[in-house]
Order: structure tokens, then C-alpha cells, then sequence
């Protein structure tokens, strides 16, 4: 769906505002982000709840993350590669943390969404993503893409 097409539902908005109003990076705080996760049902709200999810999971002793916070993540990165429009899958690549075990898959959704474009900018901001999910070789394609229909 095109993004001018996607709202915030009325349910996500409600969540969100839970959310807010819980106490900061508690248990209920991050019940709630879980559930903004799987209610979520486009890029824009998908966006959103990685947007609320920014400091919600204290960061533990051995830098691990938690169960739930993993959680938030596998459910929004793999959302957000059936849903997400191009520009929301990069602008959530170079905002948030994508798995390094989804990080391949992630770029090359960006591949299938960017086939059409002729424009070398996108390919640019598709390698740049690729540069900072640190999947080398796409980001090399992405820039001889890039290269190849700026007439370079």
C-alpha cells in the first residue's frame, strides 16, 4: 500500500498513548510495545512502534537483549519487509536495529522494491542501508546500480 494510503488506526494510537503513560522501562511498558508489534499492519505503524520502543529495554549488564525485546524486533523487521514501502524500509534500517540474521533478507527486499527505479538515488540511499546492516556485497551492487544509471 502506498504510504499517502496508510493511517494509524484508532487501536495503535490507544496503544501508543498506554505506552506512554506506563511507567519507563517497565515490564507493563514493554507488554504493551509487544502488542503495538503484532497489532501493527503497515509500514507506517510499524515505524511508529520502533519509534516507542527507543528506550524502553534497559540495556542489560552482558549487553544482551532481552527476551522481549527481541521479540519487538523479530515482529516489526519481519513485518516491515511484507509491508513496508521502500523509503520506510530504508528510513527503518538506518534508524533502528535489524537482526544481522535478517539483515540479507532486509537489503534484498529493498532490491525487489527499488527494481523499478531508475533513479541512481535511490540506489544510493539503498546502499547506504546496506552499509549499515553491514551486508557488504549488496551494498556494492547497490552502488554499481547506482553508478550504472547515473552514466558512470
Amino acid at each position: 500500500m502506498p504510504e499517502a494510503e496508510q493511517v494509524v488506526s484508532a487501536d495503535l494510537k490507544a496503544l501508543y498513548m498506554a505506552a506512554s503513560g506506563a511507567a519507563p522501562r517497565s515490564a507493563a511498558q514493554q507488554r504493551v510495545i509487544l502488542r503495538m508489534a503484532e497489532k501493527a499492519s503497515s509500514g507506517k505503524e510499524l515505524l511508529l512502534v520502533a519509534r516507542a520502543a527507543v528506550g524502553v529495554f534497559p540495556a542489560s549488564a552482558e549487553s544482551r537483549e532481552l527476551p522481549a525485546e527481541s521479540q519487538v524486533r523479530s515482529i516489526v523487521t519481519a513485518k516491515m519487509m511484507k509491508l513496508g514501502t521502500l523509503d520506510q524500509l530504508i528510513e527503518y534500517a538506518m534508524q533502528s536495529s535489524v537482526d544481522p540474521e535478517s539483515a540479507r533478507s532486509f537489503v534484498q527486499r529493498m532490491f525487489q522494491l527499488g527494481s523499478e527505479k531508475s533513479d541512481p538515488r535511490v540506489w544510493y540511499r539503498i546502499r547506504l542501508a546496506a552499509f549499515h546492516l553491514k551486508v557488504g556485497d549488496l551494498e556494492r551492487q547497490a552502488q554499481a546500480r547506482g553508478d550504472q544509471l547515473a552514466g558512470r
